[in-house]
């Protein structure tokens, strides 16, 4: 039975580090997870052997469920963190790609203004050369 007990500790120990690298030791939910085991740790050790196997026998399906709540949350954030991510990445390259459109759109229409001016100056020059030789 203490080797049950130790696997379920055990169990829970690497969902909290896991859960700690995922969110940083400092996120509030690391932190009230962190002194929610300190307190359960805390009674376990005040209790005699026979006390804590039979506190252990009939919280172990509570502690199971409080895993298993720890790997969603870890899940979760996980998810959220790396949605966050991403977008961020989006509209940094939303952003690039629009000033590259501007800039663009802003020398084709330059271009085209010169051209169109040479055009017309051509024009005028032609117009000129024609009323002299008429």
């Amino acid at each position: 039975m203490a080797s049950n007990d130790e696997t379920l500790i055990e169990q829970l120990k690497r969902s909290v580090e896991s859960l700690v690298a995922k969110t940083g030791p400092h996120s509030r939910f690391a932190e009230d997870l962190i002194q929610k085991i300190g307190k359960l740790q805390s009674k376990l050790d005040s209790l005699t052997d026979v006390d804590r196997h039979q506190f252990v026998s009939e919280m172990k399906g509570s502690i199971q469920e409080a895993i298993a709540r720890i790997e969603q949350r870890l899940q979760q954030h996980t998810h959220i963190a790396h949605a966050y991510t991403t977008s961020i990445l989006v509209a940094i390259i939303f952003l690039i790609v629009s000033v590259f459109a501007l800039f663009g759109f802003k020398l084709y229409k330059s271009l085209t203004e010169k051209e169109l001016k040479k055009q017309e100056k051509l024009r005028s020059k032609q117009q000129k050369k024609s009323k002299k030789s008429n």
